[in-house]
């Protein structure tokens, strides 16, 4: 018990005794290092939740059914759909059609796939009919009406425009549509959404009924679209697709996803090794000089413990018991603004082509980052400390 408490008094002495500026910021640099090494990662998280939600909600669902290597398109469309329904844990699926055509407004041709759907099955299956901006969305039995993107319809000043756009396009403006065989369609814009994602709102829509009255009944679709019913993971309702007879090309949102945000994802990835590495070495090296400073003033103080028989260990355990105090009290600020920091951002979200990003607050990701701090400063107090007391009683006093 004795060697317990010699360093934790020794250590509390001379935090009372210690400069209370240099204490405050010290503990204020390890509070921002460990903001430092959380933000990018919580924030990566933050935009890598957004991005897979909004993907689910506005353009492929939970998982998505797509040709196999060996074909364009998905045969016998109508009987997959009914076959994907009635597998355990499928909610809903609803088939997309993509047609190749040239949209022109009155300012701008523009050569886009659109898509064909069923509106009431599509209904079931994403939330975009909850997003209607102007107008309307599509009804089962609609023809000759047309369904845009707020991006891909655009704005009447063309610099507001994210992308290349039709120039300004609202509900109830005309549109001529010519089709990939070669048929031209006068068709009105019955509604404009905006879902908030980049490459959602880019897109455009017609009813499969439309679709069939140009290019005639094929009964095949480009994907299929399936929401499931949540009560298994989706790799288990993928598998079970596949133990139900369904052996195209079968992926999760996430699996559909990885592709389009994975270089992006990279970049961030080495954005936050950077910055905890960053953290680590202004974390360390701080604790490193002031307990180096600390050790250098009390030289003759370490010698006279020395001197009267206390044994070295506890005087570095002093040393670190400072450190620990250090680190606790800056790692409870560090959690605390960063807690702030995560509820403004949750209020007044970061606006990415993703959709609204905030840092997610992660245990998985907060955790780690403590421990590796923790130790990184033990480390950084610990070498000074046992430079200093290894040297001679005498040499101690006496320099």
């Amino acid at each position: 018990m004795k060697t317990v408490n010699i360093p934790v008094y020794l250590a509390v002495r001379a935090i009372q005794r210690g400069n209370k500026g240099t204490f405050l910021l010290t503990i204020m640099i390890v509070a921002l290092s460990f903001v430092l090494m959380v933000f990018m990662p919580s924030l990566t998280a933050g935009l890598t939740g957004a991005y897979n939600q909004q993907v689910s909600d506005y353009q492929y669902a939970d998982l998505i059914i797509e040709p196999d290597d060996d074909n364009q398109v998905l045969s016998d469309t109508h009987m997959l759909v009914r076959t994907i329904e009635r597998t355990p844990g499928i909610a809903a699926a609803s088939s997309h059609m993509i047609v190749s055509t040239s949209l022109e407004s009155d300012k701008k041709i523009l050569s886009r796939g659109v898509v064909a759907i069923i509106p009431s099955d599509e209904e079931r299956v994403t939330k975009t009919f909850g997003k209607i901006t102007e107008g309307r969305y599509l009804s089962d039995g609609d023809t000759d009406v047309i369904l845009l993107g707020s991006v891909l319809a655009g704005h009447d000043d063309e610099k507001k425009d994210k992308m290349e756009s039709l120039g300004g396009v609202h509900a109830g403006d005309s549109l001529e549509v010519t089709f990939q065989n070669g048929i031209v369609r006068k068709m009105t814009v019955a509604g404009i959404f905006e879902t908030g994602s980049i490459s959602a709102d880019n897109e455009a829509f017609i009813t499969q009924k439309e679709m069939e009255s140009v290019l005639g009944a094929t009964d095949k679709s480009s994907l299929i679209l399936i929401r499931s019913s949540g009560a298994e993971t989706l790799a288990e309702t993928k598998i079970r697709l596949m133990e139900f007879g369904i052996h195209d090309d079968i992926k999760t949102v996430t699996e559909k996803g990885e592709g389009i945000i994975g270089d992006a994802l990279k970049s961030f990835s080495l954005l936050n090794s950077i910055m905890l590495v960053f953290s680590l070495v202004i974390a360390s090296i701080v604790i490193f000089i002031v307990v180096y400073i600390n050790t250098t003033h009390q030289r003759r103080q370490i010698g006279i413990l020395k001197a009267i028989g206390i044994p070295e260990r506890d005087i570095i355990r002093d040393y670190l018991v400072q450190v620990a105090v250090i680190y606790g009290c800056g790692a409870l600020c560090g959690v605390a603004l960063f807690t702030c920091l995560s509820e403004y951002f949750r209020a007044f979200p970061l606006q990415f082509p993703a959709g609204a990003v905030y840092p997610v607050f992660d245990l998985t990701v907060l955790l780690p980052s403590l421990m590796v701090l923790g130790f990184v400063s033990l480390i950084a107090g610990f070498i000074p400390a046992k430079q200093a007391t290894s040297e001679e009683i005498l040499d101690l006093v006496n320099r």
